[in-house]
C-alpha cells in the first residue's frame, strides 16, 4: 500500500504601495512649478487585508475602495491604523484602474482653495469604502514631508498597489 503525502507550500502574495507626491505651485504669471516628487511605500494595515481577504473569499458584502484622503497628523504608520486621525478631506477617485496585470493605481488631486485645504500642513494620505469622513475601512495609509498648500497650488498624490510579484 503506498503512502499517500502531501506537501506544504508555503507562500505568501506580497502588496505592496507606493505613494506619489507632487506638488503644483502656482506662479504670477499663471503658469505652475512642480516640485520635486515625493515617493513613500504605504503600509497596508490589518484592517484593509482583511478587507481584500473578504472580496476574494466571499460574496463581498463592503463597498469597493474608491476614496482618497488627506490629513493632519504625521503618527507614524501602524498596523492597527483605522482612520487618518486628523482627516481634513476625502473624495472619489478622479482615477481608478488597472495599469498592468496586478498593479492598481489610484489618483486624486487636491486644489488649495478649491477643496479648502490651503493653509493646512498636509502630511498623511489613506484610500477607503466610504465618503464619509472617518467612515469605512482604510486599505492604505502614508506619512509625508508637509505640504501647505496657497489657494492656487495643487496637491496631488498618485498611489500604485502592486499585488503578487513583479512581472
Amino acid at each position: 500500500m503506498s503512502e499517500e503525502r502531501t506537501q506544504e507550500v508555503e507562500q505568501s502574495i506580497p502588496i505592496r504601495g507606493t505613494w506619489i507626491i507632487e506638488v503644483y505651485r502656482a506662479q504670477p504669471d499663471g503658469s505652475y512649478v512642480i516640485e520635486p516628487k515625493q515617493y513613500r511605500q504605504n503600509l497596508w494595515p490589518s484592517a484593509g487585508s482583511g478587507f481584500l481577504a473578504n472580496r476574494i473569499g466571499v460574496v463581498p458584502t463592503n463597498s469597493a475602495m474608491a476614496y482618497m484622503a488627506v490629513g493632519t497628523t504625521s503618527t507614524a504608520v501602524a498596523v492597527g491604523n483605522t482612520t487618518l486621525a486628523g482627516e481634513v478631506s476625502r473624495k472619489a477617485y478622479a482615477v481608478n484602474n488597472v495599469i498592468s496585470t496586478n498593479v492598481w493605481q489610484t489618483v486624486n488631486t487636491w486644489g488649495g482653495g478649491a477643496d479648502a485645504v490651503g493653509s493646512v500642513s498636509l502630511v498623511e494620505a489613506g484610500t477607503f469604502n466610504a465618503a464619509g469622513s472617518g467612515a469605512g475601512t482604510m486599505a492604505n495609509r502614508v506619512t509625508f514631508a508637509a505640504v501647505v498648500l496657497a489657494n492656487s497650488d495643487f496637491l496631488n498624490l498618485t498611489l500604485l498597489t502592486e499585488v503578487g510579484t513583479r512581472s
